[in-house]
């Protein structure tokens, strides 16, 4: 018997440019390209989990437009990073901007995180149905870092809205989550696409959707900080792109998010997504005809 081919859709961390995935969902709905296998990281895990557990961008939409009015995304604190109006680098930049404003010691000593635990564990629920990893209708699986060991987590069993927790324990922004003995952060500081936990759930093609920028150019530092932050943005940026590299096809939606807190350009971060899929739908649909000639006939398969 032939065997089937498995696809699988890793979506990227991202935060509010994480959006674009909302539309790249869209869009293969439209062109009736299956989804067997979700992986996601940090904000991606996110998305993919509310699809896996129901496959309806309509509903997913919805979701997150109440969300967005709601009393909860007022306290969620993502405006306050929004508010300072660093040259996002990312969250460490973030925190040399506080440094500067003589707020690093009260928030960033004293405590592990700026965000309380129960102001994310809100917004989970509001989002999430409250099931089980394994009751979902679509395979699903999200990426963390396990702060001890050091290595990414691939966790596809157990609580969904506990797995999401791990998977954007933003560092310096959440608290690790303790989870299967494991002290786990953000999926995005080891696996920024999970491609490779689509294929370890059983992928033969991977579509990867990655929504981050490069860097951006960078002037004369001010402090250690910039320093650190710029460091740390390179250093993730190069391993997210050697890591792509094993994905079937990149998608990358030019989302025009300025700034991963802003979460005021939701509508045009899901448009660019779909639109990103429509500029890549031929070599989409091409790579797949490929992958199923191989996958029925591996005998066919080259070197």
């Amino acid at each position: 018997m032939a065997k089937q081919l498995k696809i699988g859709l890793a979506l990227g961390g991202g935060a509010a440019r994480a959006f674009s995935h909302i539309g790249v969902l869209a869009g293969l709905t439209k062109h009736g390209i299956p989804i067997d296998i979700v992986t996601g990281t940090s904000m991606g895990a996110i998305i993919g989990a509310m699809f896996a557990t129901k496959p309806d961008v309509v509903e997913i939409k919805a979701r997150f437009a109440s969300y967005f009015e709601s009393a909860v995304f007022a306290r969620s604190g993502f405006n306050f990073f929004k508010e300072l109006d660093s040259h996002d680098e990312g969250l460490l930049a973030e925190m040399g901007r506080l440094a500067r404003r003589g707020l690093f010691n009260t928030m960033m000593v004293t405590k592990t995180s700026l965000v309380n635990g129960d102001i994310a564990a809100n917004s989970y629920a509001y989002l999430l149905e409250d099931l089980c990893v394994e009751q979902t209708c679509i395979p699903f699986a999200a990426v963390a870092l396990d702060l001890r060991s050091g290595e990414p987590v691939v966790l596809r069993h157990g609580r969904l809205r506990d797995v999401i927790a791990a998977s954007c324990a933003m560092p310096g922004a959440l608290n690790p989550v303790k989870l299967e003995g494991r002290l786990l952060v953000d999926g995005g500081w080891t696996e920024t696409v999970p491609i490779a936990a689509a294929r370890q759930l059983g992928a033969d093609f991977v579509i990867a959707v990655d929504v981050g920028d490069a860097p951006d150019a960078f002037n004369e530092p001010r402090n250690a900080l910039d320093v650190i932050a710029r460091a740390d943005a390179l250093a993730r940026a190069a391993l997210n792109k050697e890591q792509l590299k094993d994905a079937n096809i990149v998608l990358s939606p030019k989302n025009g998010v300025a700034h991963w807190a802003d979460f005021t350009t939701t509508a045009r971060a899901i448009d660019r997504g779909e639109e990103e899929v429509e500029l890549q739908i031929g070599a989409l649909q091409s790579a797949l005809k490929k992958a199923c000639r191989t996958t029925l006939f591996p005998w066919t398969k080259r070197k």
